[in-house]
């Protein structure tokens, strides 16, 4: 019986776990500013002001002002090609280009946001 009880609350906690586990393997998919519980939240959108690719920092012009963000060997770089209706793809620091429309998410510290940005989407037509 103790079992019984052990494997339910066991199969509950992972239940629990898998929806967040599940959005970071699709966001790669889910067009600019349309992440849910996510965009606007715990992300920038704006226009690319500009990425110095030896501080690799990245100047974002957004509702809030100009931001800069750090981008790190971890951030993962996405092209959302859902303007053009095709599947978004990996994309570099190479598009990083001024002008073009971005999301940016920060990487967190426990609940504190950091200066780094854990992933970037890149629109690559309008």
């Amino acid at each position: 019986m103790v079992r019984r009880y052990c494997a339910i609350v066991l199969v509950l906690c992972a239940s629990l776990m898998l929806p967040a586990y599940g959005q970071k393997s699709t966001e790669v998919f889910i067009p600019i500013g349309e992440s849910p519980g996510l965009s606007g939240k715990y992300s920038v959108i704006g226009k690319i002001g500009s990425f110095d690719s030896e501080t690799r920092i990245l100047t974002i012009h957004g509702e809030d002002g100009e931001l800069r963000i750090r981008i790190t060997d971890e951030t993962k770089i996405w092209l959302d090609n859902s303007a053009a209706k095709k599947t978004s793809k990996t994309g570099s620091q190479a598009d990083c280009q001024q002008g073009r429309m971005c999301e940016v998410k920060y990487a967190y510290a426990g609940k504190t946001r950091t200066d780094r940005a854990e992933w970037i989407k890149i629109r690559t037509a309008d």
